[in-house]
């Protein structure tokens, strides 16, 4: 009897327990669903990086930083960039020296640009000559430019182009009668006794009393066009003119004035020492040698215009 009511007792503390597990399961459960979720940070998955920690990250760049620091007297410069400002410039020497271009003089009247009357230039030689002016030899100016040697008041270069020989005949002892010397450039495939052109002798005889010879390419082509001519027109006119005439050709006038960086450059590397072109101004310095400004005078210009070329300058 004893071992039944223990047995009975024992059977509903199981159950008990049961139903009490049961009943915590469900009350769990009706709690959890019963809490809400909590949100969810969906911008968290979209944020970059602010300005400040970008710029934190990113070196500054050197070219800034070495712009606008101030340099100590022991440090090193930076290399200069292509947009640096020279804080030295070197001080060049300008000289005020007209240089005059002709071609043709001949004839009682001119007919064309190129071609300047006798009569006309008679005038323009005397009225050179009352103004003061006298001419000085290519060297002498060089060397002027290069190292700030004087030059005499009223200086003046006087120069020729092609080789026509009326400069030989007309133009060179009008000058001769004022005591002027003249500069001419030859083209020098046109000295072996072609017609209308000036010969050996008769360049050797300017020479002598003072003329200076410059070349004027081999052939006269715009070498602008054809840089491939180069070696030809401007290298071989030097060593044909020097070896026919024994002479010193130092200076070279560009076909048309025709010029571009590359025909300077070669000019200079064949061992002239200035190149003559095209212009209206008289003043000159070391930086312009390889394109001196020549001021071409044509054969409609009237003596009054002829005079106001130096009072204007």
């Amino acid at each position: 009897m004893l071992l039944q009511n223990t047995l009975s007792k024992y059977i509903f503390l199981v159950i008990l327990g049961c139903s009490l597990i049961v009943s915590c399961s469900s009350s769990a459960n009706s709690i959890a669903l019963d809490t809400p979720s909590p949100p969810v940070d969906t911008q968290a998955r979209t944020i970059k990086p602010s300005r400040t920690v970008t710029v934190t990250n990113t070196p500054l760049p050197t070219g800034t930083a070495t712009s606008t620091a101030t340099p100590s007297s022991t440090s090193t410069p930076p290399e200069p960039t292509s947009t640096s400002t020279v804080a030295e410039t070197e001080t060049l020497v300008e000289f005020k020296v007209p240089i005059l271009l002709y071609h043709h003089v001949r004839g009682e009247k001119s007919t064309s640009r190129y071609q300047v009357a006798l009569p006309d230039f008679k005038l323009q030689m005397e009225a050179l000559h009352e103004m003061g002016y006298q001419t000085i030899p290519l060297p002498q100016f060089l060397d002027a430019l290069d190292n700030g040697s004087p030059l005499p008041d009223n200086a003046i270069i006087i120069t020729f182009d092609d080789g026509h020989l009326s400069v030989y005949e007309n133009a060179f002892p009008i000058m001769k009668s004022f005591g002027f010397t003249g500069v001419f450039y030859i083209v020098a495939n046109r000295i072996h006794d072609i017609p209308d052109f000036v010969n050996f002798a008769m360049l050797q005889e300017m020479m002598g009393a003072g003329w200076e010879i410059g070349s004027h390419s081999y052939t006269h082509s715009d070498l602008t066009l054809n840089h491939g001519l180069a070696y030809q027109e401007i290298a071989r006119s030097k060593v044909d003119l020097e070896k026919a005439l024994q002479t010193n050709v130092q200076t070279f006038a560009y076909p048309f004035g025709a010029f571009d960086s590359f025909l300077g450059r070669k000019v200079q590397e064949y061992g002239y020492q200035a190149g003559m072109g095209l212009g209206t101004s008289q003043n000159h310095t070391r930086d312009m040698k390889y394109y001196l400004n020549r001021i071409e005078i044509y054969g409609d210009l009237s003596l009054s215009d002829f005079k106001q070329i130096f009072i204007d300058s």
